[in-house]
């Protein structure tokens, strides 16, 4: 099929200023829901912090974020070299906590030109009675409402390329409800080939003849059959 796919695919979100963010967010539940997170925030009586983050304070926070990526059988990605690495950039945390304790977190790098959503991880609370109400969103939205704030113009996130492996097509659907735009993640191997679930299902975005689309992978015996609702993945900008 003359198909390469780029291991990781970088996610895009345009940023402006604090009042047009809100209307940047796509999914109409979505935009409801966080115009009121502040007041979400009070009721539940999360306090926000967002914090310098020191060597010391990422690795206090290490041993929360692995506990809740074991919880939900993800791999573990943050680790003490992480820091390392990166630490000649300005790197912050989103923290929330309720009742003095810590309930969600997001780690931020600051880059020149991008603001980078590093990683996340919360607790599994109900915050809301409101459609696509959840914690986790709340710490994206509080990550582009700092990367506004900051002044940049892009802010971006990562992952691996091949959802209903590494990660969901649920949390592909999130990332682009929210309004980012998928991209080739720039500097990373491209391969010739995908891997794939007992299921043999999977998507992944590929670059085919210099285009860069989204595809789906599935079963012979399924050949001609929907297994999803393509209208909710695929844009004209990717299709």
């Amino acid at each position: 099929f003359n198909i390469q796919r780029p291991e990781k695919v970088t996610y895009e979100f345009p940023l402006s200023n604090s009042v047009d963010l809100i209307n940047r967010i796509k999914s109409k539940g979505l935009k409801s829901f966080l115009a009121t997170t502040d007041e979400v925030l009070v009721k539940n009586s999360i306090e926000l912090k967002y914090e310098d983050l020191t060597e010391q304070k990422f690795a206090d926070w290490l041993p929360y974020y692995k506990e809740k990526m074991e919880e939900n059988h993800h791999d573990v990605l943050a680790k003490l070299e992480w820091y390392e690495d990166k630490k000649d950039f300005r790197l912050k945390g989103i923290f929330l906590y309720q009742n003095k304790k810590l309930v969600g977190s997001g780690i931020v790098r600051l880059a020149k030109d991008i603001a980078d959503f590093e990683f996340k991880a919360s607790d599994k609370i109900n915050v809301s009675s409101k459609p696509s109400s959840s914690i986790g969103s709340i710490i994206e939205f509080l990550f582009l409402r700092l990367a506004t704030k900051e002044g940049y113009k892009i802010a971006s996130s990562r992952s691996r390329n091949a959802f209903g492996f590494f990660n969901t097509l649920e949390y592909l659907d999130y990332k682009l409800r929210f309004g980012y735009k998928p991209i080739p993640s720039p500097g990373v191997p491209v391969v010739d080939d995908v891997p794939v679930n007992e299921t043999g299902r999977v998507l992944f975005y590929g670059l085919q003849d210099g285009k860069f689309c989204l595809f789906s992978l599935q079963p012979e015996s399924e050949k001609g059959k929907d297994w999803f609702d393509k209208s909710r993945f695929t844009s004209l900008e990717t299709p």
